[in-house]
């Protein structure tokens, strides 16, 4: 769990459950400490259910460093995760519970020792980077809003207000939340002002402070909501440039619709323009690896291939080869022994029976020249491109070598096989009584 690392999906969950209880801890502790409040009892579950987690914490750290084998690198290296392993150990001490059970109430300096805990929260920060984007946000307004939350009670403790114009706790909390307000923000309506040396030095720090406190919350709001966009205006800049060109070259409307469809296809499959190009700066071999996770991200969704098993999508990802045909293309001839079958990535194909019939119409996301994989029969229709498309072609003898270690996959294929078998059978069958039908009609005709 190092700032250079990527997170997985359980060390997020993880880091989200530890950076609530932190945030808890920053918001209670200082409270209890300025309005010097007695230990309650939903204080001591909690501060027993912290403490635990922190243990927890613990323990998982240093099963993340056995299952990894890690060594370090430098003595730098080595301070700082004993550093953070210090203070693991130090936030699960229940101090809350201690204190109650010791009979010192009034000794809060020791309760505000929990405050130690927020120091795991700028290891937490330095991942943001590394989580979604709803995440970071959240994050960083709830990091913004403790500090508001501290800066308020520091208001309370250096200049207080005077206690005939306060009715309640609550009434003193919000007053000085909304100077520590007006006072970030740098609105300063001048309804509260201080009347002390010290009130007024406290107030200098934080209008300069706010300055730049309330740039970087608006900054790094408008950057995220920018990085959202960039994208999709690059895209529709695209588009544009791309109309300007149809329109320029009088390119027919038939090929302007193949070019906006499969462009539009484009967008939706990948990330950014740039993905193509991240990978190709990477050593063949990583290159290799996360093509078959982009590929993963194609199949995943797919019918066929649901609830099949993570290590068997990959490993069909990996065995995938991408193949492009245009307009009136044949990807399958009536009569040929079939060794592949395919996944339509973008575009339309027919199937034609050999009097020139079409019996289907498929589309993206569906497969066909599945029965190729399970018996060496000759192809029974022939299979053309309806408009430009984008196949991923699964090869027998890579398929037979997946099948040996995942059954699931043998048998999705052989009851895809099995249901097309019956839907032919059926148009057949329905052909052959139309055919009926229509000579008993002629012969009554006549």
């Amino acid at each position: 769990m190092f700032n250079n690392k990527v997170l997985t999906k359980n060390e997020i969950i993880w880091n989200a459950i530890i950076f609530v209880a932190v945030i808890f801890t920053a918001i209670e502790a200082p409270f209890s400490f300025i309005f010097q409040t007695k230990i309650q009892k939903w204080q001591l579950v909690s501060d027993l259910i912290i403490s635990g987690l922190f243990v927890g914490d613990l323990i998982f750290r240093f099963q993340k460093k056995r299952e990894q084998n890690m060594k370090f690198t430098s003595k730098g290296h080595r301070l700082k995760w004993m550093t953070l392993m210090s203070v693991d150990l130090i936030a699960s001490i229940p101090y809350d519970i201690l204190s109650y059970a010791l009979g010192f109430h009034a000794f809060t300096y020791f309760r505000l020792f929990r405050l130690v805990r927020v120091v795991r929260l700028f290891e937490i920060v330095s991942h943001l980077a590394f989580v979604p984007k709803a995440i970071k946000f959240t994050a960083i307004l709830t990091v913004f809003s403790v500090a508001v939350h501290w800066i308020s009670l520091c208001w309370i403790m250096i200049a207080p207000i005077d206690q005939a114009q306060v009715i309640d706790r609550t009434s003193h909390y919000i007053t000085a939340m909304y100077w520590t307000v007006t006072t970030l923000t740098t609105i300063g309506y001048g309804d509260i002002t201080p009347t002390t040396n010290q009130g007024r030095l406290f107030t200098m720090v934080i209008m300069i402070l706010g300055v730049g406190v309330y740039g970087f919350v608006i900054g790094t709001v408008t950057k995220m909501v920018q990085d959202g966009e960039r994208y999709k205006q690059q895209n529709r800049e695209k588009m544009h440039d791309l109309a300007s060109f149809m329109k320029h070259y009088n390119v027919p409307e038939r090929l302007q619709q193949n070019v906006f469809s499969y462009y539009n296809h484009l967008v939706t499959k990948r990330l950014t323009e740039n993905d193509n190009k991240i990978i190709n700066e990477l050593p063949q071999a990583l290159q290799s690896e996360l093509s078959v996770y982009m590929n993963m991200k194609l199949i995943r969704n797919l019918p066929f291939f649901k609830n099949l098993t993570s290590s068997c999508l990959k490993e069909v990802a990996g065995a995938l080869e991408q193949k492009y045909y245009g307009p009136g293309q044949t990807i399958i001839n009536i009569g040929e022994t079939g060794s592949e079958m395919y996944i339509i990535g973008h575009g339309s194909v027919e199937v034609i029976l050999s009097d020139g019939n079409v019996v289907a119409t498929l589309h993206e996301g569906q497969i066909f020249g599945e029965s190729a994989l399970l018996h060496d029969t000759k192809r029974n229709a022939n299979v053309r491109a309806l408009g430009y498309c984008e196949l991923y072609r699964l090869d027998k003898e890579q398929f037979d070598e997946i099948t040996t270690r995942h059954d699931e996959l043998i048998d999705r294929i052989s009851s895809l096989t099995s249901r097309r078998s019956g839907d032919r059978s059926e148009r057949h069958s329905s052909s052959v009584k139309r055919i009926q039908q229509k000579l008993k009609e002629q012969e009554e005709a006549a």
